[in-house]
């Protein structure tokens, strides 16, 4: 019996990579591939009930971790101040609330921070853009490019997981033909394929939950995954707790902005960084080659 159980392929099209995996001899990626072969015979439906139950179990659980440990006494006019921030306006008086209780419960809500962003980011909520400017605000510029950097990386690598695990059938049905599309893109970048995947995670052309999602069903490794998206999102990162760092200073929100000269100079050098690699390997493969073809240029202009 076992032995028909490792001799069952992975046929999904977008995951075709994984179907050797039963194959080396080894019972530990057996009994994965026989996990991973169980959750494929989902339905979408089944999919989107457990990443449902998935998704309000951990959130469930960051609930109570933030109501246990967040500050309790606080001026009646000042507790409508204590929610999850979706402005400029309301970060400032978020940090506002917690700047003092901060200084005597630092590790409860640095763990109440990163608990919150990791959540965000594995299961791709919308938000992480002002948590990250609060990270600036409640624990200073080295301190919050450090949480944040990580708390994105190892968040989005969740994210991963989830979708390689659980979200294959609703991908299958709903995001083939997009990610077919990228996956002839990336085919072609494999030779520079974490120089190439950093340069997707830093520019805006593709959404960064759509990447999440789609990389485990785009043949990325996940270590390139995690170290490309590690250097992918430090632009972003440098730019929002930057920002934090000068709103919890400002003395009103209104005077805050993300798209200073400063920042938007800086994504692009780091963008320019990341493009020479995969430019250079281009013209290592043609040593006759002196300029960029029409061709390249127009692939460039698409990425």
């Amino acid at each position: 019996m076992s032995q028909r159980v490792s001799d069952v392929n992975d046929t999904t099209p977008l995951l075709g990579s994984t179907s050797n995996a039963t194959t080396n001899g080894d019972n530990n990626n057996k009994n994965k591939q026989g996990v991973r072969q169980h959750l494929l015979a989902m339905t979408p439906r089944q999919s989107f009930l457990a990443l449902i139950v998935l998704a309000a179990a951990v959130f469930f659980s960051v609930y109570l971790l933030l109501h246990n440990n967040l500050p309790k006494d606080i001026p009646e006019e000042r507790k409508d101040w204590l929610k999850f921030p979706t402005n400029a306006e309301e970060v400032q008086h978020l940090s506002m609330v917690l700047s003092d209780y901060v200084k005597d419960h630092y590790s409860p809500v640095l763990f109440c921070f990163v608990a919150t962003y990791l959540a965000m980011q594995a299961f791709a909520v919308p938000g992480s853009v002002m948590l990250s400017v609060l990270g600036g605000a409640l624990f200073g510029l080295w301190v919050g490019i450090v949480v944040v950097l990580l708390a994105a990386s190892i968040g989005s690598t969740f994210c991963y997981l989830i979708s390689y695990y659980l979200g294959h059938p609703i991908v299958e049905k709903y995001l083939t033909e997009r990610i077919a599309k990228l996956k002839k893109k990336i085919d072609s970048k494999r030779d520079q394929l974490f120089f190439y995947f950093a340069f997707l995670r830093v520019t805006p052309f593709i959404p960064n939950w759509f990447m999440n999602v789609a990389s485990p069903h785009l043949d990325i490794p996940i270590v390139i995954f995690y170290f490309g998206t590690l250097l992918g999102v430090l632009p972003n990162t440098l730019v929002t707790v930057q920002a934090g760092v000068t709103l919890a200073a400002l003395a009103s929100p209104d005077d805050f902005t993300l798209l200073t000269p400063q920042n938007i100079i800086m994504t692009i050098v780091i963008c320019i960084c990341l493009l020479i690699p995969i430019v250079l390997h281009r013209h290592a493969d043609d040593p006759n080659a002196d300029s960029k073809t029409d061709e390249e240029e127009e692939t460039l202009a698409r990425v």
